[in-house]
């Protein structure tokens, strides 16, 4: 019998729900609002589709390893080269890619609670020890703490900004703070999937690239404001040393021909991506408003969703059942070790104004 080591055994597997068509059809919902993943419901840009269609006739050869194209475009983006960006199947990929590069035995990943579920199943399956903290007061990242939990054996820092699925943010003060007060032998992974999003919502949201620091490690993505989250692109911005360590190590042919195609759409866009994040801080506002009429505790996001504490576990099972058999699609964050909370996503003008209009019973 082949052994299966501990700590794969010890995973749980993705068990999907129902898919979303067979909810619609068994509850008899007349209009729904898909408002559980963080997808950008706006869809991706006329040029992504027709990107992606002058490409397919060459999907018989490999695609450029080394993602040429793209990774210029995204260095011009950031004021950059390209030896400081790496692209991957997105930007959970490029994270995955970061155990293998970087940690060795021993080492661990510093984080807190109460973030992106991926960061915990990646450890886990790359043998990598994870020393969690509780989340601060808001539901953000405490900083603070952090700092004081550094051990010999931290080989890197893990924080998102804006988190998911709390969407609190870190300040460039509390960013600041600490990359300055961490040895520079410790890697800090600043997770910056929701950049375009909190970019537009403030202009206090801090870039972790532009700190130009060697031990800084950006991961961004073009699943949200880009919405082409179906076609898995994301990227990593950092020191040459760091980018090159993580090329090592990625699959050669990633991200597929059709990926690289449809980012470059994407960047060939901009007025489409300020749409989606116009539409998203409008959407936003819509929902706080909504939230504070029904008397729920929100946090303030600068993603494109929000989360909402019930309280108790039960309320927040029985609250997002509810919504599902209202035509809305949320998330429990009981998977996220929030099982009081629940997350909204948001979608489409259509969409955003069932939510509001459900919620309130309208």
């Amino acid at each position: 019998m082949i052994t299966i080591p501990k700590n794969i055994q010890e995973l749980v597997s993705y068990k999907p729900g129902k898919p979303v068509s067979q909810i619609i059809e068994e509850l008899d919902l007349k209009e729904s609002a898909i408002l559980w993943n963080n997808e950008n419901n706006l869809g991706p840009s006329p040029k992504v589709l027709e990107h992606v269609q002058s490409v397919l006739v060459t999907s018989h050869k490999y695609p450029d390893p080394t993602s040429h194209e793209l990774c210029e475009r995204i260095a011009a983006l950031n004021n950059c080269t390209a030896e400081n960006v790496t692209v991957d199947n997105g930007s959970e990929s490029v994270f995955d890619c970061v155990f293998r590069a970087f940690f060795e035995k021993d080492n661990e990943l510093l984080t807190c609670d109460g973030t992106f579920v991926a960061v915990y199943i990646w450890a886990k399956s790359n043998k990598v020890e994870v020393a969690r903290i509780p989340l601060a007061r808001g539901y953000q990242f405490d900083v603070d703490r952090l700092v004081q939990s550094v051990t010999p054996q931290t080989k890197a820092i893990y924080v998102a900004n804006p988190n998911n699925p709390t969407g609190a943010m870190i300040s460039q003060g509390e960013l600041d703070h600490l990359v300055e007060s961490v040895p520079d032998d410790v890697l800090i992974i600043v997770d910056e999937a929701y950049y375009e999003y909190a970019r537009a919502i403030t202009d206090d949201y801090p870039d972790s690239f532009a700190m130009r620091k060697s031990n800084v490690l950006t991961l961004r993505t073009f699943s949200k404001a880009y919405g082409i989250a179906g076609i898995r692109v994301g990227y990593a911005l950092g020191d040459p040393r760091l980018i090159e360590a993580l090329r090592k190590v990625k699959m050669t042919f990633a991200p597929s021909n059709l990926a690289q195609a449809a980012a470059i759409g994407a960047l060939d866009d901009p007025d489409h991506m300020h749409k989606s994040v116009m539409l998203n801080k409008s959407a936003l506002q819509q929902f706080y408003t909504a939230l504070h009429d029904a008397e729920l505790k929100y946090i303030p996001s600068y993603g494109n969703f929000v989360m909402i504490d019930l309280g108790t576990e039960d309320l927040a099972k029985a609250f997002t059942e509810n919504m599902l058999k209202k035509g809305v699609f949320i998330r429990h964050l009981r998977a996220f070790g929030l099982p009081n909370c629940v997350r909204i996503s948001t979608g489409t003008s259509e969409e955003n104004e069932l939510f509001t209009r459900k919620l309130l019973g309208t």
